[in-house]
């Protein structure tokens, strides 16, 4: 498993977190020349197909041309596989994408939901009043199962 993570700040300051997949790095790094890749064998028009596809879905061009092309013809690095992962998945959604090690999030996870960071990225911090909200919907769900 990978120990990156894509972080990228979502509408109200709430923070996304994608895990790109070790396949998905592989297929980038290696291209579809290799015989265990997904798009082996395809029409040489295959490629603007799946660009088509990600524009309809909302991705930016740029973004989308620089995938199916490593995608097709591979040879980025790691780092370059999981930044071109990061544009393609979460440029069109959020702001201050970042790439950081999985040591770097907060270990605790009861307040996921109350996760923020600023619009130009940074640390990650819990909103203490979300926190609260959390507890007490988790409370009173406790108190229902109860009754």
């Amino acid at each position: 498993m990978t120990r990156e993570r894509i972080l990228d700040t979502r509408t109200g300051g709430t923070v996304a977190v994608t895990c790109p997949a070790e396949s998905g790095i592989s297929y980038l790094m290696r291209g579809a020349a290799d015989p265990f890749h997904p798009w082996h064998g395809r029409a040489w028009w295959f490629w603007i197909v799946q660009f088509n596809r990600m524009l309809a879905r909302g991705v930016r061009p740029g973004a989308a041309y620089r995938y199916a092309r490593m995608m097709m013809t591979g040879g980025c690095s790691r780092r370059q596989a999981i930044e071109i992962i990061a544009e393609r998945d979460c440029g069109h959604l959020g702001t201050a994408i970042e790439i950081v090690d999985i040591d770097d999030l907060p270990k605790d996870r009861t307040y996921r939901a109350a996760w923020r960071r600023s619009r130009n990225g940074g640390p990650v911090w819990v909103d203490e009043d979300r926190a609260q909200q959390i507890d007490e919907e988790r409370m009173w769900r406790d108190f229902d199962a109860r009754a």
